[in-house]
């Protein structure tokens, strides 16, 4: 996952950002309110961790700004906060942000919220695929289209039928990304993928399968003989004169195409791994890496590496309070682990949720809390 950082001070940031790359995220940090802007507008984060307090704003007005960016894809706001005005934190949340974190950060409770926030980000994800199609193109999604695609090669293989995977790649996506802010590339997709409409045959399906990619896929023909859809392509894509804001968008466009069925062939590895044709001509290549700038797919299925603790055990979740407790008394002590969890706050269910190595880790946490709050009374 994508995390921004947005901490004034070197130390901490550095420390921070160390922590969240050692659990298996790509941490990027600003150092300001107008540094963390500058990085937004430019690239897509998935959390934010800022500071309640900035040297040029407020954790509040970046929550704020980034609500108003209404991107497709959801942004999780943390914000860090030393403060006890309960006005102060109700503003913060009121903002946008979705959590606070109190400093000095106890390092377990920011993973555990940080995991958290990731199971919501990826329920985001999987409602915002499952409807199909693509926010920002109105286009059928890579997953759909996988889904769709399987069924396709195995018809044409039954009825000896032949198809083409045209794939269009905006080789300036990530430059206009760069230049002109993350609204701004995905307006040139919005045109390219209107224009790409106007172009197929009723019978054929237009797909968004990345940040950067669109595919064609073209039944009853096979590459020699639809070149002329690659010309029509680069033809009306050429004509695009788009400006937004100013700046000069013009898509810039490479095309490959994959004839199916091939034998046996499967149909993921004919999208994935099967060498293309080059449009105009040339020897067929192997599908080029992904972009190390574009936040692809993994994302989206909420991967990420997998962090050095044992793998969470599958639990499926208690159905009632009596099965809850029944998985606790699995655990240890029922009556003494509940009531510990209760003290602090901590919901036996989401407990039982957690992995054998997590379940031991809280309950550590449980009873520092509960300690302190004896030694306090």
């Amino acid at each position: 996952m994508r995390v921004l950082v947005v901490e004034s001070d070197e130390l901490s940031s550095r420390i921070l950002a160390k922590k969240l790359d050692n659990w298996g995220h790509t941490a990027t940090v600003a150092r300001s309110l107008g540094d963390a802007r500058r990085l937004i507008e430019r690239e897509s984060f998935r959390l934010i961790i800022t500071e309640i307090n900035l040297p040029d704003g407020k954790g509040s007005d970046l929550a704020h700004y980034v609500r108003s960016m209404r991107r497709p894809r959801y942004t999780y706001i943390t914000i860090l906060t030393d403060v006890t005005d309960s006005n102060i934190l109700l503003e913060a949340l009121e903002s946008g942000a979705d959590d606070l974190l109190r400093k000095p950060l106890n390092v377990f409770e920011m993973r555990l919220r940080i995991k958290a926030a990731k199971r919501m980000l990826n329920l985001e994800d999987e409602l915002r695929e499952g409807g199909g199609t693509d926010s920002t193109t109105g286009l059928v999604n890579s997953e759909s289209f996988r889904q769709f695609f399987r069924v396709i090669v195995s018809e044409n293989r039954r009825t000896k039928a032949t198809g083409t995977l045209l794939y269009i790649h905006l080789n300036n996506y990530f430059d206009v990304r760069e230049a002109s802010g993350f609204q701004a590339a995905e307006h040139v997709m919005h045109v390219v993928a209107k224009a790409l409409g106007e172009i197929v045959r009723g019978a054929d399906l237009v797909v968004r399968l990345s940040d950067d990619s669109f595919c064609l896929c073209l039944q009853n023909t096979d590459w020699p003989t639809c070149k002329v859809v690659g010309d029509k392509v680069m033809a009306r894509l050429d004509g695009i004169q788009l400006v937004y804001e100013s700046h000069d968008l013009r898509p810039r466009v490479s095309i490959e195409a994959v004839n199916f069925p091939d034998g046996d062939t499967a149909a993921d590895a004919l999208l994935e791994d099967v060498a293309r044709f080059p449009y105009p001509d040339g020897e067929p290549v192997k599908p080029a890496a992904a972009d190390p700038r574009a936040d692809h797919s993994a994302d989206l299925a909420g991967a990420e590496p997998p962090p050095p603790a044992p793998a969470p055990r599958p639990v499926a979740p208690p159905a009632t309070a009596a099965a809850a407790v029944g998985a606790a008394r699995a655990a240890g002590d029922a009556s003494d682990m509940t009531g510990l969890l209760a003290r602090a706050g901590i919901d036996i269910a989401s407990f039982i949720r957690l992995s054998e190595f997590e379940q031991k880790q809280v309950l550590k946490l449980a009873e520092q809390l509960d300690d302190a709050a004896s030694a306090s009374d």
